[in-house]
């Protein structure tokens, strides 16, 4: 079983594959992705609104968009993240970060 442990609160909130997956298939989106995004079946979900569906909580404290979207792509989830681009026309790359393609999709 694949798993994933993220400190919400203070507390550790442990979410799986499994979980993830039962959650979305009985749910939909509350809101519509921003500049991240988790394909979860054919349903692209914003990292946070499915972090909250999942774990059933509407306060995620400090966890912000990216530390959710690593949270569901060490899950095996695929995940996207709008290209941003410098004056030189060249993609953006965060230092802590992977390269991206211009679809946003990790190579």
């Amino acid at each position: 079983m694949t798993t994933h442990t993220l400190t919400i609160n203070g507390e550790k909130v442990t979410i799986t594959q499994e979980s993830v997956l039962l959650v979305a298939a009985d749910a939909r989106p509350n809101v519509r992705p921003g500049r991240h995004g988790v394909l979860i079946g054919s349903v692209l979900w914003a990292p946070k609104d499915l972090l909250r569906t999942v774990i059933g909580n509407d306060d995620l404290g400090n966890v912000d968009s990216p530390r959710a979207m690593k949270a569901f792509d060490n899950l095996g989830f695929q995940t996207f993240t709008e290209t941003v681009y410098t004056a030189d026309g060249l993609p953006f790359v965060h230092p802590e970060n992977k390269l991206r393609t211009q679809e946003g999709v990790r190579p």
